[in-house]
């Protein structure tokens, strides 16, 4: 017992180190990778990282300027975003610490028709595995209607490959943030991987005055470096702003203390 305690000592004063590294999509862009993503009708992964190729990320940029000024934009223009449609993104070298600390992912995401927005961590060389942690926000198509899912990855028998099992799902209360005519819908929402078991996410309704907090609890500690991976499907997945962060554990706190109404999900599917 000792020993163990001893070990875990040397991991905190290792570990701290990495507390409040971060990646932001937009600004360390030559530290992310990307290759082409797909999913069949039954949410099978059919090509593990291994076989992909991966390349650089290619940032719609045809309008953007890098300053800071104050035109308008329509509602639809992407032009400095990143646009994710089967496409799949990971850091390029496993950096993320997970045995002692956690990580924040903080996303903005524009959403348009049926489309699905994947989180993957606990990944290893940027690999899929069953320790893997999944989470998932998807949108119906013509439809204001948004979900929240935790899922874990099974291995197909006597197959390469995983199918995507699904332990919780929550609906996002409605917003007024979606854009009826132009099928529209944007999303804000902060993903935390305590690096135990658990897992959580939150999506705040500033204007309500309410948030939403989800909790997925049955997920196997990770004690090597790990890696990301974040994916989109369907229609329209637009990245806004996308930023990685290490964290204490407790960070999470900070979000479930906020003076207004939680909701939790507690539905198995």
């Amino acid at each position: 017992m000792k020993a163990y305690q001893r070990f875990q000592t040397q991991w905190f004063e290792t570990d701290r180190k990495y507390l409040e590294q971060s990646y932001s999509i937009l600004d360390d862009i030559s530290k992310f990778q990307c290759a082409d993503f797909e999913l069949d009708e039954s949410e099978c992964i059919k090509s593990l990282p291994y076989n992909l190729n991966w390349d650089d990320i290619k940032i719609n940029n045809s309008n953007y300027k890098n300053n800071n000024n104050n035109d308008e934009k329509s509602e639809n223009d992407n032009n400095h975003n990143i646009i994710l449609k089967n496409k799949i993104i990971s850091l390029v070298d496993d950096s993320i610490v997970l045995r002692t600390i956690g990580i924040e992912i903080k996303i903005l995401l524009l959403m348009s028709g049926e489309s699905n927005f994947y989180i993957f961590t606990r990944c290893r060389q940027s690999e899929f595995s069953e320790a893997t942690a999944v989470c998932c926000v998807s949108k119906e198509l013509e439809s204001a209607r948004k979900f929240i899912s935790f899922a874990v990855l099974e291995k197909k028998p006597k197959e390469e490959g995983f199918l995507i099992k699904n332990l919780k799902r929550q609906e996002i209360p409605h917003q007024d943030n979606y854009i009826k005519p132009l099928d529209l819908s944007e999303i804000e929402f902060v993903y935390i991987d305590n690096g135990d078991n658990r897992c959580f996410l939150f999506l705040t309704r500033q204007d309500q005055n309410t948030n939403l907090l989800m909790l997925g609890d049955f997920y196997s500690p990770i004690q090597d470096k790990s890696n990301v991976m974040f994916a989109g499907s369907g229609d329209l997945i637009s990245i806004k702003q996308f930023e990685i962060r290490q964290t204490k554990r407790d960070s999470f706190i900070n979000y479930r203390n906020m003076n207004n109404e939680n909701i939790q999900c507690c539905n198995i599917f």
